[in-house]
């Protein structure tokens, strides 16, 4: 049986909590859209049904997600944006979540401690291939890397042009692995200062209650960007404005977070 390859590619990393069933609910109010838990299929119908079936329209979508395929994250950030919804992440918005749905919102949102981590896009999925050619017996191996390779060139080209819809530039998803390669090795995912965030489009952002932002990696450490020179790593369980070395874990000089 053939495996779809969107279907296995974005593999959820760092995730917040254990996972169990995703849940979706809409606020009290009604004003929003509640998703809590891994993306999957049957949480985004009903996600959509549920504004569908509105009369008046939520206008947030609150989201604490590990993340999830590839496809299910970009049909998300794709309804997203064509909905204008505002996105706000209390906890965490990992892989998937970050890379699509946080991104397309009209206006982002996050909690005081919250974690926003990418890897994972369409440029790098070469990074999975071993992995989904072993799914295969040897005599199939030729089939599976054209299916591979055509599939990943079409998902790829999909990717281009949601980033291009929403006005983000699309190497959010890889510039951790890219120009932090070294580095990328020790760690599953990375994050980004809120200025780099602005640097690929991403913006708006403000955060809960005008706090400053101190996320809180929960069971990992992240490799945290400030800028294209810039980087250090927010040990786990930890809150601190400040970056450590990513390999003695001391506070690195004049490294507050928010600089």
């Amino acid at each position: 049986m053939a495996i779809k390859i969107i279907m296995v590619l974005g593999a959820t990393l760092l995730a917040g909590a254990a996972r169990g069933e995703t849940s979706v609910t809409i606020s009290y109010t009604g004003e929003a859209l509640v998703y809590d838990g891994e993306l999957s299929a049957a949480a985004n119908q009903r996600l959509f049904a549920l504004y569908d079936a509105a009369t008046v329209k939520p206008h947030t979508l609150v989201i604490s997600s590990s993340g999830g395929a590839f496809n299910l994250g970009l049909a998300l950030g794709e309804w997203v944006a064509q909905h204008r919804l505002r996105v706000h992440v209390p906890r965490y918005c990992n892989s998937a979540c970050a890379n699509y749905v946080f991104t397309a919102a009209s206006h982002r949102e996050l909690g005081y401690h919250a974690l926003l981590a990418f890897h994972g896009g369409m440029d790098e999925a070469h990074r999975q291939r071993a992995a989904y050619l072993a799914r295969f017996p040897a005599q199939r191996q030729a089939e599976a890397r054209q299916r591979f390779a055509a599939e990943v060139k079409e998902a790829r080209q999909r990717e281009l042009a949601f980033f291009a819809r929403i006005g983000v530039d699309p190497q959010i998803t890889s510039y951790g692995y890219r120009h932090f390669a070294r580095i990328m090795q020790r760690y599953n995912a990375w994050s980004y200062s809120l200025p780099m965030l602005s640097r690929f489009g991403v913006g708006p952002i403000s955060i809960s209650q005008g706090e400053r932002w101190l996320p809180r990696p929960a069971n990992d450490s992240l490799l945290m960007i400030v800028s294209p020179q810039r980087y250090g790593c927010l040990p786990a369980g930890r809150v601190t404005d400040l970056l450590y070395d990513c390999a003695s874990d001391q506070p690195l000089p004049l490294s507050a977070l928010g600089d």
